[in-house]
């Protein structure tokens, strides 16, 4: 590859895909909490669409992680520009995360609905900022910085452009289809049907958003080589499956209760998922050979000079060689174990609090004081 000697190119690899990993893993996770208040219509069905990705989303975020680590250690220059020229958005992102994380764990720790709300417009807002920062921060390394020697000299504003926001949005949209397909594949009754009627409408502006910024890509950054070409009309292919597929999933919704063809449906999610590796693999083929372009045609800061030397590569090789593979397999097996359809049966009534069993005690009612769950059938379960 270029310059790069045959460690430095396995390494560029592996930090490319490890960013597909964390983005099309994370990437439905993200399209789940943008789409809580449009495929629920009370607590059940809002407890149907979080358990989905409740027993995986915490080992997705391990991805980020990896991939950061793989930058730092195997690229130390590259990722110390990175981060600095990126250190705004970063912020964002680590914010975004932090708050997502904190809606999804205490979302179900408390009785009532504005509690609910307002917990679900957290995930909504930051399931939605998340992504759109990955999605900006790519693309303007893509469009160019300004870099002295090896330094970015940027502003902390400098990184947001007409192309970085449309790479934003691009994201956004096609981590909402991904979602909506999701969500359609693995729950059942209203909450899949109204999955698939909004897969119906984002999968076909995923195409248009998704498929107009990758030609700006490699129309005004750049030949991004035969990998890149491959890549950027794959992408294309993927998004073009995803719109008919999902039409094919919503308008089924008409006919048939259940949220419309389960094939279709399995299509969309897994063209869905292709759709955002390619987009990735996009933008690191028009980069290489370099880390960061240069802006207005200037020197880029190449991977080849930022790289770190022998020992480091050889020992983070064997290092990586031993344990990505059981985190691989650990995860595959997560998702192995929880691949059944969620319902409304699976999550169980909700659990009464203290306060709502002693009025049912001393005789009274309150607001939102369900029956006691009792009988043979009845699982206590944790509410999430």
């Amino acid at each position: 590859m270029s310059d790069l000697s045959l460690l430095q190119s396995i390494w560029f690899v592996a930090i490319v895909g490890l960013w597909v990993l964390y983005l099309v893993l994370e990437g439905f996770d993200f399209g789940v909490g943008m789409l809580m208040r449009r495929v629920r219509r009370d607590h059940a069905d809002r407890r149907v669409a979080l358990h989905t990705i409740g027993p995986t989303w915490a080992a997705n975020e391990v991805w980020v992680v990896v991939a950061v680590v793989a930058m730092f250690g195997a690229f130390p220059e590259w990722y110390a520009a990175w981060s600095s020229a990126l250190y705004l958005p970063l912020f964002v992102v680590l914010l975004s995360l932090v708050s997502r994380n904190a809606a999804i764990e205490l979302i179900g720790k408390r009785e009532g609905e504005r509690w609910r709300a307002g917990w679900e417009r957290v995930l909504l807002v930051a399931s939605t900022v998340a992504p759109f920062c990955w999605g900006l921060m790519w693309s303007a390394v893509v469009g160019g910085l300004e870099l002295r020697g090896g330094e970015v000299v940027a502003g902390p504003l400098d990184v947001v452009s007409w192309y970085s926001v449309l790479g934003g949005l691009s994201l956004v949209v096609v981590c909402r289809a991904l979602g909506a397909a999701f969500l359609t594949l693995r729950t059942d009754g209203d909450v899949r049907v109204a999955a698939s009627r909004s897969l119906r409408f984002a999968a076909p502006v995923a195409f248009v958003v998704v498929s107009g910024f990758v030609v700006w890509t490699v129309a005004g950054f750049g030949a991004p080589g035969v990998v890149g070409w491959i890549a950027c009309a794959g992408c294309v292919v993927a998004l073009a499956t995803v719109a008919a597929a999902g039409w094919r999933v919503g308008a089924g919704t008409r006919a048939a209760s259940d949220g419309g063809d389960a094939r279709a449906a399995a299509v969309a999610f897994g063209a869905g998922c292709a759709a955002i590796g390619l987009l990735v693999v996009t933008w690191f083929a028009v980069l290489f050979p370099a880390g960061i372009a240069g802006a207005d045609g200037g020197a880029p800061l190449t991977l080849a000079d930022a790289a770190a030397g022998s020992y480091t590569l050889t020992l983070m090789t064997i290092v990586a060689g031993l344990l990505l593979p059981v985190l691989i397999g650990l995860q595959a097996w997560s998702y192995w174990l929880f691949r059944h359809r969620m319902t409304r049966a699976d999550v169980g009534a909700p659990l009464p609090s203290p306060v709502d069993v002693v009025t049912r005690v001393v005789g009274g009612s309150g607001p939102e004081s369900p029956a006691a769950p009792n009988g043979p059938g009845f699982r206590r379960r944790r509410q999430t």
